[in-house]
């Protein structure tokens, strides 16, 4: 018979430091992983095992906690999300399934990969703006930060003016995960004008495009139809909205965390310089080591049992990403960066389950060409001052800047 979760004597997970390095993290992740399968945490509970953050992503009465978890930390009992009504982060169930499916042909890899020439040429384009030739300094995050709003653009079919915008809202986006009803009211009504700006913008860029089909993403989106059925205004401006939220500075981090990994490797340049079939398996191995967003929030929806612990409605539970990714009983020596690892697809950088990320190929994408292009031109780099890492507690992690040393070719 499962026991309530809410009658077990569970340790209580907390993280010592209030700012981790990555290694400090991921070593007290490991040690509280050997304390228990689940444990206590915030006003609800963790796991960070591979087998458990799996069998959890996949159970489907665990919905998504976006937007609400403020208020739950703040003691209301059912808060309401901070996030638009209509935001594809809250869709569940049949609704959320109904819109991959509509959007599932603009997001596949064969898609994707009709963007690579456009990806690699703006790559070029930074890296030669960065260091055309010669040895000199380089701050890799300051160089290669506007790359994935370039993408997001190319994508709507829109121009270089636009990029300050698009980096405006997706920090927005990030900073109301944060609020909540007990927030700041100022910030909270500057975020909803930026939230009312952006709707506007997307309605007028959809009405835009409908007017004038193109070969970009927007214009698949526009026409995609399955059975009948097609994408509303508001479906359309949601979608916008959250591929310019999770892919703008989750892959700007991710960018800056590859490089960090491969710098701290003794010899790991050089290796890829020469065995370039490697490039995907670094960035596999970068996702799983440095993966920008290491805890998704789930609320229990319907009551479930799970390995004979039963979870009642409204119980909170944080599904370490990054913990299972350094699992080391599916992950033999969890720590190490390896290029050629096997099984390093097995990461849970782009979660799991009916939530697994749309953009999870244009990620990868970007992240393959921009390593491909520095491989190629540059022929030796270091670090030239130590790294700088953004707080631990932020919602999207990873470097702030990566001084290099760098000799062009």
């Amino acid at each position: 018979m499962a026991v309530p979760i809410g009658d077990l004597d569970l340790p209580r997970y907390r993280m010592s430091l209030d700012d981790p390095t990555p290694a400090e993290y991921h070593d007290e992740v490991g040690m509280a992983r050997g304390n228990g399968w689940i444990q206590r945490w915030l006003c609800g509970y963790v796991v960070f095992g591979h087998d458990d953050v799996t069998a959890l992503l996949r159970e489907r009465r665990l919905h998504q906690a976006a937007g609400k978890v403020p208020g739950l930390l703040a003691g209301i009992a059912d808060p309401v999300s901070s996030l638009p009504a209509d935001d594809i982060l809250l869709a569940e169930g049949e609704k959320h399934l109904r819109l991959r499916r509509l959007v599932a042909e603009a997001f596949s890899p064969k898609s994707i990969d009709t963007l690579r020439p456009a990806i690699r040429s703006h790559v070029e384009r930074l890296v030669h703006e960065g260091l055309p030739a010669g040895t000199g300094f380089v701050e890799f995050q300051s160089m290669i930060d506007e790359l994935p709003v370039a993408v997001i653009g190319d994508m709507l079919g829109t121009g270089r003016g636009d990029f300050p915008l698009y980096s405006k809202w997706a920090e927005s986006h990030f900073q109301v995960l944060k609020s909540s009803a007990v927030g700041d009211t100022e910030r909270d009504a500057r975020l909803a004008r930026d939230a009312a700006e952006f709707d506007r913008y997307c309605v007028g860029l959809i009405e835009g495009r409908r007017n004038n089909l193109s070969a970009d993403l927007l214009s698949k989106l526009i026409i995609a139809e399955e059975a009948g059925d097609r994408l509303s205004t508001g479906e359309l401006v949601s979608l916008i909205r959250s591929f310019i939220a999770a892919g703008i500075d989750t892959t700007r981090n991710q960018l800056g965390s590859m490089m960090a990994l491969i710098l701290d490797t003794p010899g790991a340049w050089e290796r890829l310089r020469g065995e370039p079939s490697l490039v995907a398996g670094a960035v596999e191995e970068s996702l799983r080591l440095l993966n920008p967003i290491r805890m998704a929030m789930r609320l229990v929806h319907e009551p479930f049992e799970y390995r004979e612990v039963h979870f009642p409605v409204g119980t909170l539970i944080g599904i370490g990403l990054s913990g299972a990714s350094h699992d080391s009983t599916h992950f033999p020596v969890p720590d190490s960066f390896e290029p050629s690892r096997t099984n390093a697809r097995d990461h849970m950088a782009f979660s799991f389950g009916v939530h697994h990320c749309l953009g999870a190929a244009l990620a990868r994408a970007e992240l393959q060409e921009t390593l491909s292009v520095l491989l190629q031109r540059w022929e030796s780099v270091d670090l030239a001052a130590p790294i700088e890492w953004k707080h631990a507690k932020l919602p999207v992690w990873g470097p702030s800047r990566v001084p290099l040393r760098v000799t062009a070719v």
